[in-house]
Order: structure tokens, then sequence, then C-alpha cells
């Protein structure tokens, strides 16, 4: 349930002195509070409960929770509670807008507990982490260092005007003013740069025409794509060293919780009768 208290905690957090003010009118309430009540709103509790929640959620943003911190949760809870009853007033949670935008947010909070739960019934282990160490190292060459490569290109909807820019770069022509002329928006607009990749980052046709190029070299021909045809130049290269185990759990967790949701919408669709 993260992203709810992503979207409200915002009010306390820069209005300090306003919120502060709102607790004060509270302290002259003489009726006791019931237990697990921090503060009571016009009949309605706010609770220990419901603070610790959104102090997690916090936590979880890399929020360092101080009284401070605590004491501008538990405002502005105050006020959205405020806000809440208003609105509810003035009949805003019976317009077609606010129907629509519940559903969707059901929807989202729906999807985000669905794939919660299915990672806590499958749950990533250590040996899935290692796993995929193993894999993601054997892709980018199996050793401790694998080389990366600076490319650029031109890319052409035919063959001749590819082998034409291919003649231009031999004869001294900068590939950065042919740039001008490729098809390809983002690159074009960059001087035709692609940047630092390895070769599984680009199409497999790119890619295994790049591992047999020198620095400074443009590839002998076109290299056909679905996305036309491609002239390729290895600006430079470059060893990049594999970050440890240690160092990449991290990063292997969340492309681990990627491929299980990846796995689990494939299990749905191919379960699922779908119509167009």
């Amino acid at each position: 349930m993260k992203a709810i208290y992503k979207n409200y905690l915002l009010i306390a957090l820069v209005s300090i002195g306003f919120a502060g003010s709102v607790l004060a009118q509270t302290a002259g309430d003489k009726k006791p509070l019931p237990t697990g009540t921090l503060v009571r709103v016009n009949g309605h509790s706010i609770t220990e409960a419901t603070v610790q929640r959104a102090l997690t959620d916090l936590q979880n943003q890399g929020v360092s929770v101080t009284p401070q911190v605590r004491e501008q949760v538990i405002s502005e809870l105050v006020l959205r509670q405020l806000m809440v009853a208003e609105a509810t007033r003035r009949g805003l949670e019976k317009t077609p807008d606010f129907s629509r935008q519940l559903e969707d947010l059901r929807a989202r909070l729906l999807v985000e507990l669905l794939v919660e739960d299915n990672l806590a019934k499958s749950p990533i282990t250590e040996q899935d982490e290692r796993a995929e160490y193993a894999r993601q190292k054997q892709v980018l060459g199996g050793g401790d260092t694998t080389p990366q490569y600076f490319l650029s290109q031109l890319v052409y909807h035919n063959e001749s005007q590819a082998r034409d820019a291919i003649a231009q770069l031999r004869a001294g022509t900068q590939l950065d003013k042919l740039a001008a002329d490729s098809e390809d928006a983002v690159t074009k607009a960059n001087g035709g740069k692609v940047g630092w990749v390895f070769p599984t980052d680009v199409l497999p046709a790119v890619g295994n025409v790049v591992v047999n190029l020198g620095k400074g070299t443009v590839a002998a021909a076109p290299i056909q794509t679905p996305n036309g045809w491609h002239v390729i130049r290895v600006d430079d290269i470059r060893p990049f060293k594999l970050p440890g185990f240690d160092e990449s759990r991290e990063q292997l967790r969340q492309s681990l919780k990627v491929q299980r949701r990846q796995a689990l919408l494939e299990g749905l669709i191919k379960g699922a009768d779908i119509q167009r």
C-alpha cells in the first residue's frame, strides 16, 4: 500500500507551522481518548497503527524517522481528515470523476498486492540471486571483465543510402554531419552517438558485427534490421569490470522481481480469453 502515503504526505511536511497550530487546538479536549487513538478529529480517530504505517512507508522511501517527522505525519493525518470530511460534505465522492479515479486506484492497488502476494508465495532466495548473477555474467562474456563499446550509427531506409554514407566516411566526412540525414531520431539528435553499450544491449545483427570491429572502425557493409539499414562505427572500446555478487544483490533482486512479474503475466495471458 505504499502508493497511498506517497500521495498524501505532503501538507504537513511543507507547512509545519500551520499543522502545529492545528494540533495545538486539540490540547483543550478534556475527554479521554480511546486506547490506541492519538488524535480525534470531529469524532474520527487517528490511531497509532495508522501513524506507524505512514512512518514505515517514509522509511521505505529513505526518510529518517525522527520525533519531528512523526509529529509532521500526525499533523498531516489531521489535515487530511479535515479535507476528507469537507469533500464528503460537498458530495464529491458521488461525482463521476471520483468513481473513475477510485476504480483506477483500486485496480493499481490490486495489481501491487497481486505482485507482492506472488513474491510472498515464491520468495527470491540467495540461490536464485546467484543463478541470476551467473546468467548475467555469462551473457556479458563469462569473465570478470567484458568489453564495452562506444558506438555511433547512421540509419537509412535503403541500402544504397547506407553504402553511400560508408563511402563518405571513408573519404573523411565527419559522421556527425551525416547524422542530419539519419532516420533514427534519438541518435540523430546526438550526432549519431549511441554511447557505451555491451554487444548484448543492441540488436543481435548489430552486436554480432560490433564484436569483430576495432577502435575507430566502420563496419564494411550496412547492417539490415527491422529498423532499417545501419552504418555502425566503433568509436572506443574499454574493459568493463563486473561487480561482485554481494555488490550486485539489490540489482539482482530487482531483475528477478521483473522476471517473476513477467512470468506471472505470461501465465495469466495463456489462460485468458481476450477478445478485441
